[in-house]
């Protein structure tokens, strides 16, 4: 396609498109989380926000929007939720009825989470000293439920100064949004363990774990055994083996308890739902490709066809 001089009326219809996106990320970035993912599933199928949104390194300062990442094993405990509601189910179903290798999976070095989308490292920023999980709660608190002392392989987003973790999920948002053209959330559904009583978290295991679940925490945890009459596999299925596992996952929730974090479940990342990958997003974040901070400028070079249909005029 060959390219159209700037008249006074497109570089007017230009300055017009930079001024809305503009006005839109003001908008994203100064308001709440809730409000930015509203407006960001309003405009993310917008072909003009699209284009604008990824035009981080043709804004005039091509460095500024860059954003680290680096892999690292933080201890569970170090792990702070941003997400408030915890599935119920997530966290202990895996743990009672010893599915999916979960069990050992929490007591490996570092530990790896099995999900749907397979064996992937939790999303986490570090902000101001702290590690702040940004998706991939659910696998957090699974491997806590099972081993507090875990470390977890994470990946990272090393947010820049004066960023805190809504801005961090503000941010990613955005980066899904420019990525996909898309922002899917999911709801939350079922009992929220960040909700439930300790009693009732104790007599849900007691009620069902399986021998095979009580057995690999014998392997594992043998020092929550001691002191107990049982000194053998054959009695693990006894009605005490279970009240020793129940006690402990028990201690555990307590500590979990205080770690609730800010952000509905119906406003945080999900990259996959939305139609792109997390590492697709992470790439683009680290090369400051996603425009998310003044300025809002882009390229001089203006595609002919493109303009001519936005200044009505003929070619």
């Amino acid at each position: 396609m060959g390219k159209l001089r700037l008249t006074p009326l497109l570089t007017e219809i230009k300055k017009k498109l930079k001024e809305d996106y503009a006005d839109d990320m003001e908008d994203i970035m100064s308001g709440d989380l809730a409000s930015a993912v509203a407006t960001l599933k309003s405009k993310a199928s917008d072909s003009e926000f699209k284009d604008a949104s990824t035009k981080g390194t043709e804004d005039g300062v091509p460095a500024d929007e860059k954003i680290g990442f680096s892999s690292d094993t933080p201890a569970c405990t170090k792990m702070y939720p941003t997400q408030a509601e915890i599935g119920f189910s997530n966290s202990l179903d895996d743990l009672v009825f010893d599915k999916y290798n979960q069990i050992d999976n929490a007591f490996s070095s570092p530990a790896v989470m099995a999900s749907p989308d397979g064996a992937i490292p939790v999303l986490c920023a570090s902000i101001g000293g702290k590690i702040y999980i940004l998706d991939g709660h659910h696998r957090w608190s699974l491997c806590f439920m099972i081993n507090p002392e875990a470390t977890m392989k994470c990946d990272i987003m090393e947010a820049p100064s004066g960023m805190d973790e809504e801005g961090a999920l503000k941010v990613m948002q955005t980066a899904i949004a420019a990525k996909a053209g898309k922002v899917a959330t999911k709801p939350f559904d079922g009992k929220d363990l960040m909700a439930t009583s300790t009693n009732e978290v104790i007599k849900y295991v007691e009620e069902n774990i399986v021998t095979s679940a009580i057995k690999k925490f014998f392997k594992y945890k043998p020092d929550i055994f001691a002191g107990s009459n049982i000194s053998s596999k054959q009695e693990l299925g006894s009605p005490t083996a279970r009240k020793i596992v129940a006690k402990y996952v028990g201690e555990v929730h307590k500590q979990i308890l205080g770690m609730k974090g800010d952000f509905p479940r119906t406003i945080m990342p999900q990259a996959g739902k939305s139609g792109t990958t997390q590492s697709d997003v992470n790439k683009a974040l680290a090369a400051g490709e996603i425009n998310y901070k003044e300025p809002f400028g882009t390229s001089e070079s203006i595609d002919k066809s493109r303009w001519s249909k936005l200044a009505n005029i003929k070619k």
